[in-house]
Formats: C-alpha cells, structure tokens, sequence
C-alpha cells in the first residue's frame, strides 16, 4: 500500500515519456513479479546514469544534509550512477537533449573512440562528368566568417567556415566516395579494411547515366531560371489502398502494410503485409519478367548481345505489374532492396530473415534463423550490397553475407531493449543501430567493438540514415523527433521537432504554462512518430522524415543557408531566411565559449567534450529555422522514402481508414 500511494502521488511529476515505464512498474505487485518485469530486469543489468554538474551537486548533497535525508543519499549512491561534470549547471533543454534513454544518458565521456566516417576511395565509381562549376554548389551558400567547427580529429579550433563534408564528400549522384580520388583522407578507412566485392559494370553504368541525367536537368534549370540559385523539392507519393483487405488486423487499420521499400534505381516498391506475404509493384511500364527454365537457358546463344534479355520471359505472354512472395509464417516488418535490385531481403515476426530473387520470382533463396524472437529491422549495405544487418526483439542486431549462409558473421549486443532499427554506413565498416531502450549505437563492423552511444530520444529509434558524406548519423523516433548526430566528434549536433521542441516544454520551464501563446503553440512542434529517414544525395544537406501522422517534412541540416518554406496545402512561400542544424549547432558553441571561457577549459576534460556536452542545437525556434518543406497527406503513413535524385523524392505508405 506505501508502494502504490508513493507511485499515485508522484507520477504526475514525471514527463510524458516516462509514463509508459511507469505502467510496467505499477502492474509489480509481488516479489515474484520482480523477476518476470523486464523493466526491472533492465534496471538491474544497468546502471542509471545521471550527469549532473559539480556545483550542482554541491547544492544537492548540501540540502539533503540539510534536511536529513538519507534514504534520498542512499539511492544517489547505491542505486544511481551520477557522473559529475565539471561545468555550469545545464538549461532544461540541455537536459532534454540528452535524457530519456532507459539507462539514463550516455556518459560524459562516452565517444572517446576514433571513426574511420570517411568514404571509400574506390577508382570504379568515379562517376563524375563534365558540368559547369556553379552546379556543384548551387544550395550553399558560402560565408567566411570566423567560427568555431568540430574537426574529425575531434578537436576544436577557430578557423574560416567552409563548406561541410557534404559537399566535398558526395557529388550530385550521390556516390560514396571522395571527388578526389587521388587526395589523402586520414578520416577514410583502406578499401581492403572489410572484404568488398567487385561492382558489375551495370550498376556503375546505372550511376554514370544517372549523374549525366542529373547534370543536365540543372543546367536547363539555371538556364530557365538564371535568378533563382536553388531548386525547390517534387514529391510522388504512393498510397496503397485496399491491399488484401479483411486478412488481418493490420488491414483494417494500416490497410495490412506494416512496410514500404524503393529499389535504389527507384522502378520498383516492394510492401510487406501483416499476413506473411511480399508485394512487389513495378512503377513504370516494365514488366516484372521471370527468368527462363533452366532447359531452355541452355539453347541461348552466348554470344548474343542481348542474352541478358532473353533469358527473362513474361508467362503467357502477360505483363506482370505485380509480384507477390509467399513463404514467411507471420507479419512481415521490413524489406529491403540490394543495390543492383536482383535480391529481396524481409524480416517477419516468424524469426526468419529471407532472401529473395527478383528473376526467378519463386520460394525464398534461403531463411537465417539465428534471431530467436521476431526480427524488426533489415538492410543491405549501399552500393556494395553483399552484407545484411538486421535486428530483433532479442535485443541483437546481426550482420550476414550473401555467401555465407547460414551462418552470421558477427553478432552486435548491448541495447537493453529490442533493436528496432539498422543501418549500415556508407563506407560498409560501421553498423548504427537503434533501439527500444531509445539510445542509438555506432559499432565497428571489423571488430564488433562499440564506438558511439547517443541518447535524446523519448521513444524507440524507428529509422536512421547516414549522410552522403558519411560524417553525419539522423535518427528518428517514435516521440516524433529527428536528431542530428556527428560521427567524427562523437557529439549530437541538434534535435528537430518532438517534445523537446514544442512549445509546452519551454514554457514550463519557464512557469508560463498559463498563457494563452503556450496553449495556441503547444502542439506546434508536437509531431507524429518518424519512422522513415532519407538524405538528400550530393550536397544539399536536406534531410527528409516521414511519420506516421501523414506529413512530409524537409529539412536543412548540413547545408542551405537561404530558402524558402513551401506549405503544400495552401501554395503560401515563406521568404524569410532560413539556416541549418549545423550552423546552428556551432553558432551555440560560440555563445557557450563567450558566457562561460573559462570553464570550458577547466581541468580533467577536454574542451571539445565540454562544448558538445553544453552545444546541441535544440528547441522550438531551432525547428522554425531548419523547416524547407512540407507536404501532407490525407490518411497515409509514410513508411518509406527515396530520394531519385536531389530535386525527386518518392514516398510510399498505406492509407489509414481509421
């Protein structure tokens, strides 16, 4: 009973996105339930950190003396793990950006470990083609005034701002390499670091038009339209709409689609459904032809040039528009294209990961079934593909090889909940993943050894994505907020969007919660759950979430330093000047520099752990400032997003009916 009123007259104290832990909690009723919560199991594998500042401390410790306290002083000590940090005491948003995970937050020091973000330098995929030199920078902006910047090395120096990583490390098709093959990268991994397998002359061709194509389209552009120095975004969405409707409970609420995914040449979409099956459509007029059987291959002639053609049949002399794979035994969660899009890899709630061919267009290749609960999450890794990561409910993420079934090559542990969400770098050599204990980590693929541990978000990490450039991690989750994290410094660049952005929170904290601006602007920020992330290839720096609410938003992170906010539903263009995250974040490192210099000096830390600690961009006008665009649709949940080129996105969900 002293439990339960302890519990009833406290939990109203608590943030929002604690009440879910909360409830588990309060279903304990017995010793015996202690063993059985996987709350408290957690809990108890795990210490709690808290980071709190020395003169606060000081304070604490001072009043609970004070006030004779010390049951309050035993929990602290046995019960919490407070790491003191030896700076100013934190703002409430300060905090925001960085609590919430299960454990607490990350540690201080957490990030120490050097990451090898840079791209490959692999000579087949220089990809570049003649262009006017302007085309290459037609978003940024560029601006020479002093400023303080995160190097890879991890340190922090004054020096001249230039163009970030994006622009440097990825030309407008997006490919994972430097534009300069034959300049020196310390930040680079070896290409030999991992095996990689040679690219087929197909997709490197695939690449080669598709540069051509997009260099074309912005000259025309600039020449149509000699004033304007950018173009805006054009969005096709895909609405799956009565897709076997009534086979299960998902179908009546989400249309029975629990996941969307493009092919990386965006000309097909595959959809996974809550019954086990895996629909493929093609988006243009091609037809989803099938390979011959193997006694009729045999009578083609080699030589002939278009063999590869007429290997693939269409039966009956039908176009097929349309393929469906059969073969998981529960709800589908995730699918994924390969690169060269001739192989399908799906998770299920079944516990199996299945690869499948996109020419035979039969039973599943082969079925790993190292996971022991329901898989989550899947993704090959770009460009390369040969390598698949998954994650599921036993809170493992797992990397294959095309070649090495059944069998996994490594095993990645350490989440303290379910592993919701992966994705593999651009350089193949590191794995993100995200979880339910709401924390994102960063491991070497090479080793399996843990690199990078993020908290900030409220809810479970639904989707992530690497930048073009590969310095940059996005996270989005399921309290509806996206964070910006950088690799190279260990450090979160800013939060967009969520709680820690609304209007509510901040007026809270400043006991203004009464006002008639807090209650129009409460919800302004509040937005749905992100489960679906893409950048934008080349250097744009513009960041594209999609949620569950409907809305497609838009986002300057790295680069775009004046744009426009173009409100879809009614046509209205706001002009007033736009930053980015980045800038932003580094903008807040000079504010922090000039208040507070000597003690981001101070002894036992390095500096630039004391800026990052105090600098993540973050709030309602940081939100304000990065928004470019939206667009929102009627009732459709945007589980999947591709970027054709970096003036075309493609978005696909099913229609909510409810």
């Amino acid at each position: 009973m002293v439990a339960k009123k302890f519990l009833t007259t406290f939990r109203k104290y608590q943030e929002d996105f604690y009440q879910s832990d909360i409830n588990m909690l309060s279903n304990i009723t017995s010793s015996q339930h202690l063993s059985m919560n996987p709350l408290v199991e957690s809990f108890r594998a795990s210490e709690f950190v808290v980071s709190v500042s020395a003169e606060s401390y000081s304070l604490l410790r001072h009043f609970l003396q004070e006030k004779e306290m010390p049951v309050i002083q035993s929990i602290l000590k046995e019960q919490l793990s407070l790491e003191i940090v030896n700076g100013p005491p934190r703002s409430k948003l300060q905090i925001d950006c960085r609590r919430g995970a299960l454990f607490g937050e990350a540690r201080f020091d957490a990030n120490k470990e050097p990451v090898l973000y840079g791209l490959l330098r692999d000579p087949s995929l220089d990809l570049s083609v003649e262009m006017d030199a302007d085309l290459g920078v037609s978003d940024v902006e560029p601006n020479n005034t002093e400023n303080v910047e995160d190097n890879g090395d991890q340190n922090v120096v004054k020096k001249k701002k230039r163009r970030d990583g994006m622009v440097s490390g990825s030309g407008h098709s997006g490919r994972p390499i430097s534009t300069d093959l034959n300049k020196s990268d310390s930040n680079s991994p070896a290409l030999d670091r991992i095996p990689l397998p040679k690219l087929r002359e197909s997709y490197i061709e695939s690449k080669q038009a598709l540069s051509r194509e997009i260099s074309t389209l912005l000259r025309n552009y600039q020449q149509r339209n000699p004033q304007k120095s950018s173009m805006g975004t054009s969005t096709v969405l895909y609405t799956i709409c009565n897709a076997q409707a009534g086979e299960s409970t998902l179908a009546i609420r989400r249309g029975g689609v629990t996941c969307c995914s493009f092919s990386d040449d965006s000309s097909q979409l595959a959809a996974g459904f809550g019954s086990g099956r895996i629909r493929v459509w093609s988006l243009g007029p091609e037809s989803l032809r099938r390979m011959l059987p193997a006694s009729e291959l045999s009578l083609l002639d080699k030589d002939d040039s278009r063999v590869k053609t007429n290997m693939l049949y269409d039966e009956n002399d039908e176009t097929h528009l349309t393929r469906d794979l059969l073969g998981h035994l529960g709800s589908v969660f995730s699918v994924s294209f390969s690169p060269d899009r001739q192989l399908i890899a799906s998770a299920s709630s079944d516990g199996t990961v299945r690869l499948w061919s996109t020419l035979i267009w039969g039973g599943a290749l082969t079925a790993w079934r190292d996971h022991l609960l329901p898989v989550w999450c899947v993704t090959w890794a770009p460009t390369y593909g040969h390598y698949i990561a998954t994650g599921g409910a036993d809170r493992s993420a797992h990397l294959y090889a095309t070649d090495h079934a059944p069998d996994a090559l490594r095993v990645f542990v350490g989440h303290k909940g379910d592993v919701t969400s992966v994705c593999i770098h651009p350089n193949v050599n590191y794995l993100a993943t995200g979880s339910a204990d709401r924390a994102v980590r960063l491991f070497d693929v090479r080793s399996g050894k843990l690199t990078r541990i993020y908290t900030g978000h409220k809810g479970s990490v639904q989707s992530l994505a690497f930048s073009p450039c590969g310095r940059y991690l996005a996270s989005g989750g399921w309290c509806g907020t996206t964070c910006l994290w950088d690799l190279g410094s260990g450090q979160q660049v800013g939060q967009l969007g969520g709680y820690s952005a609304s209007r509510t929170s901040v007026n809270q904290s400043n006991g203004d919660l009464d006002s008639q601006e807090a209650n129009s602007d409460s919800s302004q920020w509040l937005t749905g759950p992100v489960v679906s992330l893409a950048f934008c290839p080349g250097n744009s720096g513009r960041l594209a979430t999609g949620g569950l609410e409907g809305a497609l938003r838009i986002w300057n992170t790295v680069n775009g330093w004046s744009t426009a906010v173009t409100n879809s539903a009614t046509g209205n263009t706001d002009s007033k000047s736009k930053t980015n995250l980045v800038a932003l974040h580094r903008l807040t490192k000079q504010q922090f520099v000039r208040q507070n210099g000597k003690n981001s000096k101070s002894g036992g830390v390095g500096s630039h752990n004391i800026l990052g600690y105090y600098s993540p961009a973050i709030g309602p006008d940081v939100s304000d400032a990065c928004a470019s665009e939206v667009f929102y649709t009627r009732r459709t949940s945007l589980l999947g997003l591709h970027y054709v080129h970096p003036y075309l996105l493609l978005a696909a969900g099913p229609y909510n009916q409810t």
